[in-house]
């Protein structure tokens, strides 16, 4: 048989058995990408083989005892969710950037740098040491130079290893970096929004010297939304494009769903300022907190989607309930769908579906 790996998940080509990683129907001295990757690229086919955190764990313990540069990968608009703390704990001590991806997503009049600071003052909180931290969209192209610019200081003549929980766009973000540096023109690697979709490490030539970039299966975060959906439902949760912040002025008794995702219900004395950050897509509903309760029972997967109507039924919900105090604008943040801005002192009950986490900061913006 002849060794070949498939350009766009890693997987070793193989014409033998379709329902195992890197098939293909007749394996040539040039093939280059398994019939999973070439309809997912052609025809934007789901996969249906994807890699599990069993083969992210064997490979991402092979790269932190190589000696290269580890770019880690997280999303912004999803942050506390990709922000893993199984991946901190493995690349402490270790060469790291931090690149926050998807910052297309953002709003346009947000501040970089108060975004770079909100990010430096997270790894600090934690201790964990990064040489840099970047922002930028691999989609859009946004501050692919800067990044280029400081791999090239940072890795000294060492490979470049890109890691991070599956979903925030590494794959990407390594085309990105391919089309803005060479003259290639399509995507290289093969990405979807189904997690999982990168198999084994892709190593693709890349500088002067014969060093890699090198791409990695991603993290499987059973905490992300999307662990807990069928793709039908992710189109309206992963934005697309720039969100459209979705501010309220709440006052006691009020509530916010976001969609049959969450709910937030408000104990306040005075007015206060709620901004919803999700996806456009994302149907949020205002109501008073009575009608919390039924709407759940009654709605979801008809008003309230998604879940979707065939996936409803899979999802069970906790409630928990914070304080806050009023004197900082806080971020109520919900793995993998987006977060909530929250200005004044209030308590929140949360309603949210119990394999997914919620997250309290000082806030992003502003």
């Amino acid at each position: 048989m002849i060794l070949r790996k498939c350009k766009g998940c890693g997987a070793v080509l193989q014409d033998l058995d379709e329902a195992k990683a890197g098939f293909i129907p007749v394996l040539k001295e040039d093939s280059s990408y398994c019939k999973r990757c070439y309809r997912m690229m052609h025809y934007n086919e789901l996969p249906k083989i994807i890699a599990s955190n069993k083969d992210y764990e064997h490979v991402i313990d092979d790269v932190v005892q190589r000696n290269g540069l580890i770019i880690f990968v997280v999303d912004i608009f999803a942050f506390k969710a990709t922000f893993n703390k199984r991946m901190i704990e493995k690349l402490r001590n270790k060469d790291v950037i931090l690149v926050a991806n998807k910052y297309d997503v953002f709003p346009k009049s947000i501040n970089i740098s108060n975004v770079v600071n909100w990010l430096s003052r997270e790894c600090e909180k934690i201790s964990f040491k990064v040489d840099a931290i970047h922002i930028v969209s691999s989609k859009k192209g946004y501050y692919i130079d800067d990044l280029t610019n400081t791999i090239d200081i940072a890795r000294r003549g060492r490979d470049v290893y890109f890691v991070g929980c599956a979903n925030v766009g590494k794959s990407s973000l390594i085309n990105a970096l391919l089309k803005r540096n060479t003259s290639i023109k399509n995507d290289v690697i093969s990405t979807s929004m189904i997690p999982g979709t990168t198999l084994n490490q892709i190593r693709i030539s890349f500088f002067d010297d014969g060093k890699y970039l090198i791409d990695t299966p991603g993290l499987i975060n059973e905490a992300d939304i999307l662990n807990q959906l069928l793709p039908i439902s992710y189109n309206k949760i992963l934005p697309s494009i720039e969100m459209k912040p979705i501010t309220y002025q709440i006052s006691n008794g009020n509530a916010i769903m976001l969609a049959g995702l969450a709910a937030l219900e408000f104990e306040c004395d005075e007015h206060i300022s709620v901004i919803v950050y999700t996806s456009n897509n994302l149907y949020i509903h205002r109501c008073k907190s009575e009608k919390v309760v039924d709407l759940f029972n009654n709605q979801l997967g008809v008003l309230l989607t998604p879940p979707d109507y065939t996936e409803k039924d899979n999802i069970k919900y906790d409630t928990k309930i914070i304080e806050l105090d009023g004197i900082k604008k806080k971020d109520i943040w919900f793995s993998g769908f987006g977060f909530v801005s929250v200005k004044g002192k209030t308590k929140v009950k949360i309603t949210y579906p119990n394999k997914t986490e919620v997250f309290v900061t000082n806030a992003i913006i502003g």
